[in-house]
């Protein structure tokens, strides 16, 4: 832990993650881990179902008109069952709208899509009613939902990547990093503005993915700064001691370094650690290719990153301790919420 108290740092974490009510549940996850018996100063990281952190402050798409017509249609049984009877008549490539989930997730991308897909189809059935959304008739607001359609897929598919058990903390901060270096391609995009006759501002869609660009940076800031600290993991031999965080692990500095030292000049060690990364490499190649494939089940199949990651470290033996001290704190971070989320989700399940 750092030169803070526990108790104060287990708050500034839970803070940082963006929980509202930081100080109760540092409290409360004190308390508990006092309960168990457990040294709240061996504590790495502390993971939440990251609620606030997903949904933000700001209702955003909950309140779109876009959101409010589906709802509409699928609130109503007599509109629903007639919506879907339309769709058949017409022999649409769809059979029904998505219900958008208020709770968090991918819903909300997958639902803004279908009803771009069906946009035609929605306009007439609501015409038929004499349903009036003057929006809808607005090139200019076609154009903004067209981008908005685009970019929460993109975000989407960020999301996926985001997801699992296996991912650690510094491969989802690469597809972070990565996604937000395409966040400066997708503005040279014109599809917005050539799809429709509408004059509209040039600058409308660079100035909302500079907001969004600008969003990850801050909300991703902490993770890049330890950057280095996280690729350790799979990356010692290149790792230089002056850029690692080793405060959070209780190391001694001058032991990491002559056992990093050794670790780096001597062949048969430092094999390892080259070895694991060219299987790294043979495993992300074998990864895209069932995913374009769409061969879901291979994709399983696949050998998990971390037990290769764990093993090259177990081989190692104890006279490199305070090496294997940094290895395992940084593999113990949790990358995301995805565990916390499904266990929340396993206990809905079993409640229900």
């Amino acid at each position: 832990m750092s030169s803070q108290g526990p108790k104060e740092e287990l708050l500034g974490l839970l803070t940082l993650s963006g929980q509202t009510r930081g100080e109760d549940i540092a409290n409360a996850v004190q308390k508990c881990l006092e309960d168990n018996g457990i040294d709240i100063n061996k504590i790495v990281s502390i993971e939440t179902d990251g609620a606030r952190s997903m949904t933000g402050i700001h209702r955003g798409l909950r309140s779109n008109l876009v959101i409010k017509i589906i709802n509409s249609i699928l609130e109503r049984a007599l509109y629903h069952r007639q919506f879907k009877d339309f769709l058949e008549e017409i022999d649409s490539q769809f059979c029904d709208l998505l219900l958008h989930n208020k709770v968090r997730g991918l819903s909300r991308g997958n639902v803004l899509q279908r009803f771009a897909l069906c946009f035609s189809e929605i306009k007439t059935f609501l015409n038929e009613k004499s349903i009036d959304h003057p929006k809808l008739e607005e090139d200019k607001w076609l154009q903004k939902s067209n981008f908005m359609v685009d970019t929460t897929i993109k975000l989407n598919e960020l999301n996926l990547k985001l997801q699992g058990k296996d991912n650690p903390a510094y491969a989802l901060l690469e597809e972070v990093v990565c996604f937000e270096i395409k966040l400066l391609l997708f503005k040279n995009r014109k599809q917005y503005r050539d799809e429709t006759n509408a004059t509209i501002d040039t600058s409308y869609f660079s100035i909302a993915l500079k907001n969004m660009k600008d969003g990850f940076a801050e909300r991703f800031d902490q993770f890049k700064t330890n950057k280095s600290t996280l690729a350790f993991i799979v990356n010692p031999l290149n790792t230089n001691t002056n850029e690692i965080n080793i405060e959070p692990f209780g190391i001694d500095a001058g032991s990491l370094q002559m056992q990093l030292l050794d670790l780096k000049t001597k062949d048969l060690r430092s094999g390892k650690f080259t070895e694991i990364k060219n299987k790294l490499e043979e495993l992300e190649v074998q990864k895209c290719m069932h995913i374009v494939q769409q061969k879901w089940t291979a994709l399983k199949e696949i050998p998990r990153v971390e037990v290769l990651i764990f093993g090259a470290w177990n081989s190692l033996p104890e006279c490199y301790s305070e090496v294997k001290k940094l290895a395992y704190g940084v593999l113990t971070i949790f990358g995301s919420t995805y565990l916390c989320e499904q266990a929340f989700s396993c206990m809905n399940i079993i409640k229900k």
